[in-house]
This record gives structure tokens, sequence and C-alpha cells, in this order.
């Protein structure tokens, strides 16, 4: 297998995984699929006839790639499904009085709108003036 893995190293020549060398560090970083399989592909060709894999370790592996790549989707889901909620809860806040703790000063008052900036920040306008949303310690209705 140490053998399987030098000839890995070796390939760095080879058209084919010089795309994935040069993108960006992120997907780099983490082993693909087609990763895996030139990898499997070194191993088969180089194991020791005499004492070959057996194909059940072949579909072990197979199957945690699989796994594994499943669940980075999943995180990235998750992820997208986590900011898309901070969105919608932001917006529950309209017409609410709210109480905000901002540094040390504390104040109240009616948030008016729910903006996002350009760099995609969310902020609550209370009073004419803009918060962040995670300074707002209490909400409850307006008292009329």
């Amino acid at each position: 297998m140490i053998d399987s893995l030098a000839t890995i190293q070796n390939l760095g020549n080879n058209p084919r995984t010089t795309p994935a060398i040069s993108e960006d560090s992120q997907s780099s970083a983490t082993m693909q699929m087609e990763d895996f399989l030139q990898l499997l592909t070194s191993q088969i060709s180089n194991q020791d006839p005499l004492e070959p894999m057996k194909d059940t370790e072949f579909i072990s592996q197979m199957a945690n790639i699989a796994s594994l790549e499943q669940m980075q989707q999943f995180s990235k889901g998750f992820e997208m499904f986590a900011s898309s909620h901070k969105d919608m809860v932001a917006q529950a806040y309209l017409g609410r009085a709210v109480e905000i703790k901002s540094g040390s000063e504390e104040l109240s008052g009616i948030v008016n709108a729910v903006e996002r900036s350009e760099d995609g920040k969310i902020s609550v306008l209370v009073n004419n003036k803009a918060y962040d949303p995670n300074e707002i310690i209490k909400v409850s209705l307006p008292s009329e």
C-alpha cells in the first residue's frame, strides 16, 4: 500500500490530476471521488499477487468515501438553511417592539424595516438607525 501511495504522489505530472491541484484550497484539501478511484486503481495494479486484497475491502472503502461525500453535501445544505433561517427570523421582528443592547447603550423602539447590506449582512432599523439582530435582547408586541 505504501508503494501505491508513492506511485500516486509520482502522478503529479499526470494531466488528469493537475486540475484538482490547481482548484481552490478547500476543494484541493479534501479527497475527491476521482482521487479515490485513482488511488484504488493504483492499489489494484501494485498489490502483491500472492496476497491480493479482498473485494470486500474495496467495497468498504468505496462505501466510506461515498458516505463522507454525502455528509459533506448535507453539511453545506444545512449551512445554507441556517443562513436563510436567520433572514426569516429578522423579518419576524417587523412591527414588533424590541429592546436593544448595543455596547453600553440600551434602547427600545419599533422595528421599522429589515435591510440586507451589499455584503449580505442583515440589520434591523429601529428609530431610523440600523442594528445587528443579535443585539436584540427582548421582543414584544407593541403597546397601544
